[in-house]
């Protein structure tokens, strides 16, 4: 499973809060063999922090998918798809969205209302 940037923050709250519950009973419930994240959100989190080694921390248990040309062309699909439609979902969400469909994963976010508008890409909500 691919997560989105805000599922790494709300695992960054205090524990006990409402979004890092959710999160940590999303993936107790699904238990997923790889936790992923695309290179985009590793910045994401990494300019988020003041401290780098905070940042690293966040983002230990999660392998980052690089950008390649594959992920280009998924994401010049979803640009144009959603420029046809006239929506914008923002640059960084089809980023991310073209690398779940390039690595063929689910993408975990609670953005359902921007992401929800990319064909073909399987969303799981926590």
């Amino acid at each position: 499973m691919l997560f989105d940037t805000e599922f790494i923050i709300a695992l960054t709250r205090r524990p006990g809060s409402a979004s890092y519950m959710r999160a940590r009973a999303f993936l107790q419930l699904h238990r997923p063999p790889g936790l992923y994240v695309s290179r985009v959100t590793f910045c994401e989190i990494a300019t988020g922090f003041e401290v780098r080694t905070d940042a690293e921390a966040a983002l230990a248990p999660f392998t980052a998918l690089e950008i390649d040309a594959e992920v280009s062309w998924q994401a010049s699909r979803i640009f144009r798809e959603l420029q046809g439609k006239g929506l914008h979902i923002g640059d960084n969400d089809v980023w991310i969205a073209a690398t779940a469909l390039r690595f063929g994963l689910p993408l975990v976010s609670n953005n359902a209302r921007h992401l929800g508008r990319v064909h073909g890409l399987d969303l799981r909500t926590y």
